[in-house]
């Protein structure tokens, strides 16, 4: 019983993760040696290959973490910090921690250890980059995991907002209004950002400047914040016309576009009885 409401719990966790980086498109993340190895053994554990006690193992994955964490911080001790060697280690603490959670015995201490290392690791790439936005996000939600203080995670916030506003990228401003709400900003705050995002998307489309991500990241905005699934399914439509079947992008619009169609099902029902 114990076994099969951790391996609900699993999938349940997978299928948000998908559906994040769906929304996001954090691509980076996709082609780093954590990642690839995460999907094979998470592909194993959902699609029932192999056998049955080699299916997703929480302790090969773990050790596979801790031996990179130990390789990546000895780079550092040797040739210093550097960007994407800093990225590399925030990947490898979040996959502990996503480990960990799963665990049916939560080390609460190696929990938190995780969390505040991610913290510091983030607060070192903005240091060494602080025009990334996905740098400042990371940062957002390391502040939000560890509970840091309202104040410091709004001048985060603010900070971003601004360099977003000089510096546009849609999925970078998904990502942020999205933290904005699960993080309990002002609803003033957060319509402000909404609306911000959707005339950048009216200026673009009026010079014919929406490439099939920003066209995505449009329709998350419409479908998911303004509630307009028709304008949502519009730009999902345009990007199944413009993308190859076999890219990202096609799939991800895809499943929105009939995410959307079910969600529209399911309201056109209720509304009959």
């Amino acid at each position: 019983m114990a076994k099969n409401k951790v391996n609900k719990k699993f999938k349940d966790r997978k299928q948000r993760w998908v559906a994040i980086i769906a929304t996001v498109l954090a691509l980076a993340m996709a082609f780093s040696a954590i990642a690839f190895y995460a999907d094979y053994l998470l592909d194993r554990r959902n699609n029932g290959t192999g056998n049955a006690d080699q299916q997703y193992d929480p302790d090969a994955m773990r050790n596979y973490c801790l031996d990179e964490i130990k390789r990546l911080e000895k780079y550092i001790d040797d040739y210093g910090p550097t960007a994407a060697v800093l990225s590399e280690l925030v990947q490898n603490y979040s996959l502990l921690i996503q480990i960990e959670k799963l665990s049916d015995n939560v080390d609460t201490e190696a929990l938190q250890g995780y969390q505040g290392r991610i913290k510091e690791l983030c607060h070192e790439l903005v240091e060494l980059e602080p025009e990334n936005p996905g740098h400042r996000l990371q940062l957002l939600y390391a502040y939000h995991e560890t509970k840091e203080d309202d104040a410091v995670i709004a001048e985060e916030i603010s900070a971003l907002r601004e360099l977003l506003h000089k510096t546009p990228d849609s999925a970078s401003s998904i990502r942020l209004i999205e933290f904005m709400k699960i993080s309990g900003q002002p609803e003033e705050s957060i319509s402000e950002e909404i609306a911000w995002l959707k005339g950048h998307f009216e200026r673009l489309s009026a010079t014919a400047g929406l490439d099939s991500l920003d066209r995505y990241c449009y329709a998350v905005l419409l479908g998911n914040y303004l509630k307009n699934t028709e304008a949502a399914r519009e730009q999902l439509g345009l990007i199944l016309k413009a993308e190859p079947p076999e890219s990202d992008l096609y799939n991800a619009a895809k499943d929105y576009q009939e995410m959307l169609q079910q969600q529209e099902a399911e309201n056109s029902s209720k509304g009959k009885k």
